[in-house]
């Protein structure tokens, strides 16, 4: 156990994870917080009438109701959204206490509490989500296939870029060519060109296979390609010189690999206002989301095996 939590890939993963996971747990509590303080204020208003809509403003909707007693109340609602028309009919919720005090559909307080709730049910499913494919990503990935044996083949290191992110593969000098995605190790880049690798697994059959380089083990990050992966393609020069032999021989820091991963936050804000002009959050809603998309895109690239090189 103490050597797989040791494995770079894993402890990358486990980072990017807990990065989520802190970023979900924030997410939860603040929209915790305010839904307990809509629900405290809903409680109150505990009275039930129908009412009819006397006046409106820009985010306010004014209702006169019938009292139980007799006689009728008039309240001034603040709303999150655009007011009913003059002469609707409406339900309204109010305190028995102070009439004054009421709500309506579309009022704030309804609002904040429904909006805070979904949004801490969203943070609590990524959470889970976040969790389940962890599990499956560690018990598939860092692993020898089950009854295989080492088969040596000719590969290649190469990298492909899509987006925003570079990826290494190693590429199989086969008559019909594979290509097997790897979590990055230095190593790959002295590796020469083409060099033989102990491959586990069958790369014709197998969606996943291990290769073994001299003592370093190569972990899969993902399912082997029968067809050239899309992007930008850069390969490893024949033979490596004094400069690549220095770098394969240092490690690279999880710093060092978050700096080169920062283009997968670029998204995130975007995404951010997207979801703030739709559902009307403003700044809140436009941090919240823009949090969440930007661990969520540290964590992505963990599992694909970007490559800091």
């Amino acid at each position: 156990m103490k050597r797989f939590l040791g494995l770079r890939p894993v402890r990358h993963i486990a980072v990017t994870s807990a990065l989520v996971l802190a970023v979900c747990a924030g997410v939860f509590l603040v929209q915790y917080l305010e839904f307990s303080h809509a629900r405290d204020t809903l409680r109150e208003l505990s009275a039930r009438a129908t009412a009819t809509v006397v006046g409106t403003g820009d985010d306010t909707g004014t209702v006169e109701f019938p009292l139980p007693g007799g006689g009728n109340a008039t309240a001034t609602v603040a709303l999150d959204g655009s007011p009913p028309k003059t002469g609707t009919r409406v339900p309204v919720g109010y305190d028995p206490h102070e009439p004054a005090n009421a709500v309506i559909p579309g009022a704030t307080p309804l609002v904040t509490a429904d909006r805070a709730s979904s949004y801490a049910t969203a943070a609590v499913v990524a959470a889970l989500l976040v969790l389940a494919v962890d599990a499956v990503v560690l018990a598939t990935r860092f692993r020898r296939p089950a009854g295989s044996a080492a088969r040596r083949v000719l590969v290649r290191r190469v990298k492909f870029q899509r987006g925003l992110v570079t990826r290494s593969w190693l590429e199989t000098g086969t008559a019909n060519p594979r290509w097997i995605p790897v979590y990055f190790s230095p190593t790959l880049i002295g590796l020469t060109s083409p060099t033989e690798a102990e491959v586990y697994g069958d790369p014709a059959r197998d969606r996943r296979v291990t290769v073994r380089i001299g003592d370093e083990t190569l972990y899969p990050a993902g399912a082997v390609r029968h067809s050239e992966p899309r992007g930008r393609r850069t390969d490893n020069p024949a033979e490596p010189d004094e400069e690549r032999r220095a770098a394969a021989g240092r490690p690279v820091t999880l710093a060092r690999q978050f700096r080169v991963d920062l283009p997968v936050l670029v998204p995130a804000p975007f995404a951010g206002l997207f979801w703030a002009l739709v559902d009307g959050t403003g700044v809140p809603g436009w941090l919240t989301v823009t949090a969440l998309f930007g661990a969520a895109g540290f964590w992505w690239a963990s599992l694909r095996g970007s490559d800091p090189s």
